[in-house]
């Protein structure tokens, strides 16, 4: 008896190993290079991996100083400037002085920016859409939502 009940308390152990190794598939396909260089060519737009990745994160986190994003992507700041002023100048974003403290600059998504961002989710969703083609539609709502829920615990975490 005493076996089978440790049999029922290994099963959320299991599934949650489980989540946590379809999690990586997820994130290392998500991220790799092949996959954005696919994502960027399907939405139309000619910008390298740095700027693209530069800028889906200043659309996350705008307002926001380089600074704050070089720790937050845990890279050296200096490699963040070339990229920002590849997209300032395609008018993806602006800098605008910190009202917290007029010598630092805060960088935001523009009009242009939040036009292009849109293209690359469209084009992320179709990506994503092909990997789940075949799937009932039922399967897919029940994916959406069980990933929907997982997101709010991360963000009430973070």
């Amino acid at each position: 008896m005493e076996g089978t009940a440790g049999n029922g308390d290994d099963r959320p152990r299991e599934a949650t190993d489980r989540v946590a190794a379809a999690l990586a598939t997820v994130g290392n396909w998500m991220f790799a290079p092949a996959t954005r260089r696919r994502i960027m060519a399907a939405s139309g737009l000619e910008l390298s991996l740095g700027d693209y990745t530069l800028l889906a994160q200043i659309s996350l986190h705008a307002p926001v100083r380089l600074s704050v994003l070089a720790e937050l992507m845990e890279v050296d700041k200096s490699t963040l400037s070339p990229p920002a002023r590849r997209l300032e100048s395609r008018g993806f974003i602006e800098r605008r002085s910190d009202p917290a403290d007029a010598r630092a600059k805060l960088v935001s998504v523009t009009r242009e920016g939040k036009l292009a961002i849109r293209e690359l989710w469209k084009a992320r969703t179709t990506a994503v859409a092909a990997l789940m083609e075949g799937w009932e539609p039922s399967d897919i709502e029940h994916l959406a939502d069980g990933l929907a829920a997982f997101a709010e615990a991360i963000k009430k975490g973070a």
